[in-house]
């Protein structure tokens, strides 16, 4: 029986991959298909942010359709909508836009009406009331803060005048001369309060016998009549306190009116606030968690002196490994991403030492390998179905491409990095880059699983096999405003 070769066993798998990722795609197809009876719809969204070509247009929660087209109406988005021909909708029908759970994609919710006649193909839907923004929020915050230095501008103004300040001053000095006129005004008659409060004693003495519960309560209150008194006598004296503390600068309150650079302060930190809303309000952020287990043949050539790179085994079979990425996405744009990612690689880092043998008159390379984590820095452009990656991949240079099928939810990815090294370092010579292929399937909004495998051509020219499969997770700033927005306001 004739021997089959690695390299078959490679080619294989890699098509048993791309049919995995035919199928999935297969599988997940939830849009209208072209054998289907349907009519159009046209529905005018504020914004088509989540919604694309495919998302599904759903009645009381069964599906019932699709968006069929996405287009720009002046300042606003226009959806064309295909509705199976089986659900008839009255004229006075209305158009939501919802979510599928909290992290879930974006849909069109059908609200049927009563009035007659239906809808016919090429009808206009109209929209409901579009849902509070946590983006108008933030806008109305930036508004405040605004309002806020234009108060200070004008209270500094205020201040700076001269005459305001006279004002100010002359105010201060009739709040003295008040404060010590009712200082004499209570030292004088202090007597005849004493007067009155004999007098009150005695006329509580002689109807004790009438009303004793009304006599204690009169004595109640002439206590607290006296503390009163008490208290305000304090209290002038603290206001005394208070306007000279001010008159001479004392005091956050005494500083504003008296020094110009407090304001000064509080404009510049309303501005350096306003440039942190307006910085945060136009940059888009996803952060991603995947986890990758590989397992793989061993190579039999000496100069892998430990092994398959990724799935190492130093007696032979089938060696594994794990692997652990974090990234971040940012976007200032909606097809324009800044791609951030670090991993603790199966192979880490290799480095070298050149030393000089005397002794045979050369030069020879030792190689050292050591666990490190590796890092990515790489621009992403989408057109249509298909995005491409510039830049560095895991700590060489690095291409890479991604199609997209299925509403996004299925993904083949190729990237091709680490020209100057090569997939394997210790034989760099022999140029050969790191290479890696992947299917990427989305079952459920948020998470994602994946298979594929990694230096292809290195597998094919020494004769190993090596595959991965991986799970993982994504999130993105919408996703952190539905949590908030779901959140109880009177915490």
């Amino acid at each position: 029986m004739p021997k089959i070769s690695n390299e078959f066993k490679v080619g294989l798998f890699v098509i048993g991959a791309v049919l995995i990722g035919f199928f999935a795609w297969l599988w997940t197809f939830d849009g209208v298909r072209k054998d289907e009876g349907a009519y159009a719809l046209y529905l005018t969204v504020p914004s088509a942010d989540g919604l694309w070509k495919g998302s599904s247009v759903k009645l009381a929660g069964v599906d019932v359709g699709a968006i069929e087209h996405v287009e720009v109406q002046g300042a606003q988005a226009r959806l064309t909508l295909l509705v199976r021909e089986a659900y008839e909708l009255p004229i006075d029908s209305t158009a939501d836009l919802r979510s599928s759970g909290l992290l879930g994609d974006r849909y069109i919710s059908v609200i049927p009406g009563e009035e007659e006649p239906l809808l016919q193909d090429g009808s206009v839907i109209q929209l409901k009331e579009p849902p509070a923004d946590i983006e108008q929020i933030t806008r109305n915050v930036q508004h405040i803060s605004e309002d806020v230095q234009a108060i200070t501008t004008v209270l500094r103004e205020m201040i700076e005048n001269n005459d305001n300040t006279d004002a100010i001053e002359a105010t201060l000095q009739n709040v003295e001369g008040l404060t010590a006129e009712v200082e004499s005004l209570v030292s004088r008659n202090s007597r005849d309060i004493d007067a009155i409060v004999d007098s009150v004693a005695r006329l509580t003495a002689t109807l004790e016998g009438f009303a004793v519960d009304v006599s204690a309560d009169v004595d109640q209150e002439m206590a607290q009549l006296q503390d009163a008194t008490e208290t305000l006598q304090g209290a002038l004296t603290d206001i005394e306190s208070i306007t000279g503390k001010i008159d001479d600068g004392q005091g956050t309150i005494g500083a504003l009116i008296n020094d110009s650079a407090t304001i000064d302060a509080i404009n510049d930190t309303v501005e350096n606030v306003n440039e942190v809303v307006e910085g945060f309000s136009g940059l888009q952020a996803e952060i991603s968690y995947t986890g990758r287990y590989y397992f793989g043949t061993q190579p039999n050539d000496p100069a892998f002196y430990y092994g398959n790179p990724l799935a190492p085994n130093m007696n032979g079979g089938i060696g594994s490994a794990g692997a652990n990425t974090i990234g971040v996405r940012l976007s200032s744009m909606e097809d324009f991403w800044y791609l951030f990612e670090i991993v603790d690689h199966p192979q880490g880092t290799v480095d070298w030492t050149e030393t000089y043998a005397p002794e045979i008159g050369e030069v020879y390379t030792e190689w050292v390998r050591k666990p490190a984590f590796r890092l990515t820095f790489q621009l992403e452009k989408r057109w249509g179905n298909f995005s491409f990656r510039l830049g560095i991949k895991e700590d060489g240079g690095g291409v890479g491409m991604t199609w997209y099928l299925a509403k996004d939810r299925v993904q083949i990815q190729a990237d091709v990095f680490d020209f100057d090294l090569g997939a394997f370092p210790a034989i760099a010579a022999r140029g050969t880059p790191n290479n890696r292929f992947l299917v990427r399937w989305e079952p459920i909004p948020k998470l994602y699983a994946e298979v594929g495998t990694e230096q292809v051509f290195l597998q094919a020219q020494y004769g190993y096999v090596t595959a991965f499969g991986g799970v993982g997770f994504h999130f993105n700033d919408n996703d952190i405003k539905l949590l908030l927005a779901t959140l109880p306001l009177g915490l």
